[in-house]
């Protein structure tokens, strides 16, 4: 049986809270939403990119009004190309690193999956991922525990040999539902503090920790 890492993407592989504020911003403006700033959007982000929208626009708005101003959101952010998005330092030699330890690698994001096929097409493809999942119809957003199950199953991974990596308390949650072990990291867009409440018992500062984290 192999060993795997599930990672979360936005906050915790890719900085990409700059290329979502400039496309969550558009969206906005088209509709007549005052903007927001790159640290609102950090604090709204991880449960999937329709309660970022409703977090952003902060008003009451009918299931239509969401799709409409949602689908619109997605399509640009989608087609952007994410010029502003970024790994975090030193994430490449971690996916190199566990690699070469014969780990399986995947990512589990709720960023909705066309989006998250072009982000990683633009960023990540060069290490190989396993599998990469986003939201869909199809895959229900974290912390619920299924798409985490499909994937270690996919990949002939028990719980007990797979590591979630993850910046968001919905990574935390996710992974003590799935039973594997967690790590929070502190790179990215929560705080210890909350990571805590959430569940989390080990931490990695620096994405190089995970090497060391990561037996």
């Amino acid at each position: 049986m192999n060993k795997g890492v599930i990672f979360d993407l936005d906050g915790t592989l890719l900085h990409t809270v700059p290329d979502i504020t400039d496309n969550v911003n558009k969206m906005l403006v088209k509709y007549g939403y005052p903007q927001v700033s790159e640290s609102d959007v950090a604090r709204f982000v991880g449960n999937g990119a329709g309660k970022l929208v409703e977090r952003c626009i902060g008003i009451p708005l009918t299931a239509e009004e969401l799709k409409e101003r949602l689908a619109y959101y997605n399509k640009i952010y989608t087609e952007c190309g994410s010029p502003k998005t970024a790994l975090f330092d030193g994430i490449g030699e971690v996916l190199k690193g566990l690699k070469e330890r014969g780990y399986k690698i995947a990512i589990l994001t709720n960023k909705p999956q066309p989006t998250t096929d072009r982000v990683y097409c633009n960023y990540l493809s060069e290490y190989n991922f396993d599998m990469v999942v986003g939201s869909s119809d199809k895959v229900k957003c974290k912390p619920d525990k299924t798409a985490t199950m499909e994937i270690l199953h996919e990949l002939d991974v028990a719980p007990e040999n797979a590591y979630f990596v993850g910046d968001g308390e919905t990574d935390t949650i996710t992974s003590i539902n799935a039973g594997t072990k967690g790590i929070a990291v502190l790179w990215g867009y929560r705080n210890q503090s909350d990571l805590e409440k959430a569940g989390a018992t080990t931490f990695a500062k620096t994405p190089l920790e995970l090497l060391s984290l990561i037996k």
